[in-house]
């Protein structure tokens, strides 16, 4: 089955909600833990902005493009995001460090690949175009780094136990 551009940012858009849907999960499993509930909720609030700028993406593009076939690369990629359960990725954390490793995956994942196609390839505006780049990147980069401090390092995110989903 070839896929098109309009499927591509259909999946890219549910990929983002469920992105959203997992950290407003981790935060709430980390809600007594205020600094890292709060970290979580950016980052929800981040994939929220993603998905609408992907549904301001679908709406600006006309059907010939919508309609146009996407690579294949990108299909292995749309099929691998589309099996993502947000339920089993919860399931598996028990502690701050679970969820370190998990956030990991997520956001050096595919989804965020097929995010950088649909701008690479479909943006127009390139003072957008430039500030979403650096957006993602800065997203990617920042849980490492932004994580409140005294969570920095593994022992530490391995004692804070999330409570039960």
């Amino acid at each position: 089955m070839t896929l098109t551009v309009r499927d591509t940012i259909e999946i890219a858009i549910a990929a983002e909600r469920a992105s959203q849907t997992l950290y407003q999960g981790l935060q709430a499993r980390f809600a007594p833990y205020k600094p890292v509930a709060d970290f979580f909720g950016a980052y929800a609030y981040e994939e929220s902005k993603h998905a609408e700028w992907l549904e301001g993406l679908r709406s600006r593009l006309d059907d010939q493009t919508l309609n146009q076939a996407v690579d294949a690369s990108i299909e292995y990629l749309l099929r691998s995001v589309s099996e993502f359960s947000v339920e089993k990725a919860l399931a598996r954390v028990a502690n701050l460090e679970d969820a370190y490793h998990l956030v990991n995956e997520i956001e050096s994942a595919e989804t965020n690949a097929i995010f950088q196609f649909l701008l690479d390839h479909f943006e127009p505006d390139e003072n957008l175009k430039a500030f979403l780049r650096q957006q993602l990147e800065t997203h990617i980069d920042k849980f490492g780094q932004s994580l409140p401090a005294e969570y920095q390092g593994s022992a530490a995110r391995r004692a804070l136990r999330a409570l039960e989903g």
